[in-house]
């Protein structure tokens, strides 16, 4: 089965270069010229958007697969034809942990939260991780502190400085008076991105799933991830 990987910028470079090994597939960079191709097809989807049509036709016709790791695009809403997995992440670390804040979200509803994220200063997409963990806590998400300066990335939160264009932080802190809890994620590089993309990868190659839209924590809560 072949494997499409869209986008250019990091992480999907990161994908393409990080030698994943998937039984019986082949890893190849979408290029539009693929869009005549009739085969089942898997496509990762890591790119601004531009060839999302492109990409949705194919799907569509070949009843691809379609996994997206970019945020604040329209798959996040759309009713698809095919089976859809929306990822804001593919560590599955944090991910698990994400999960375990969505299930229990309403037991800290009425504690004081707050919910700091910092990503390299190029990102100019919505933090879709710091979004489902507000969404998961019942947070505003217009109260989300965003961080993109390296030296307070480097010297406050303790970014490696090798890590200030590729890395995303979490810090969700809860508190009742003097009590506190906090609850800490950093992801330096995209090793674990690409660890996570082939465990998705081997996953759907195991089941069947239905054509439809998915959220990577649904599948973490089946017990598939």
């Amino acid at each position: 089965m072949k494997i499409f990987v869209v986008g250019s910028g990091k992480l999907a470079n990161a994908i393409l270069t990080s030698n994943l090994s998937i039984q019986s597939c082949e890893i190849l960079k979408w290029e539009s010229k693929y869009q005549i191709l009739n085969d089942k097809s898997i496509i990762v989807h890591a790119g601004s958007g531009r060839q999302l049509k492109e990409c949705f036709e194919f799907c569509t016709r070949t009843n691809s697969l379609f996994i997206e790791l970019s945020t604040g695009l329209e798959t996040e809403k759309m009713e698809p034809g095919f089976p859809l997995i929306i990822c804001p992440n593919t560590s599955i670390l944090l991910l698990k942990t994400l999960y375990i804040l969505k299930a229990n979200g309403r037991y800290f509803e009425k504690y004081t939260i707050s919910i700091t994220e910092s990503h390299q200063s190029t990102k100019k997409t919505e933090p879709g991780t710091a979004f489902a963990f507000a969404k998961s806590l019942n947070f505003p998400l217009n109260k989300i502190v965003s961080i993109r300066d390296p030296d307070i990335q480097q010297n406050k939160i303790g970014i490696p400085k090798e890590y200030l264009d590729k890395h995303a932080y979490h810090k969700i802190v809860i508190k009742d008076e003097n009590d506190e809890v906090t609850i800490e994620t950093k992801v330096l590089g995209h090793n674990s991105y690409a660890s996570g993309i082939q465990t998705i990868i081997e996953m759907v190659l195991k089941y069947r799933l239905e054509n439809k839209k998915y959220t990577v924590l649904e599948l973490i809560e089946n017990n598939m991830l």
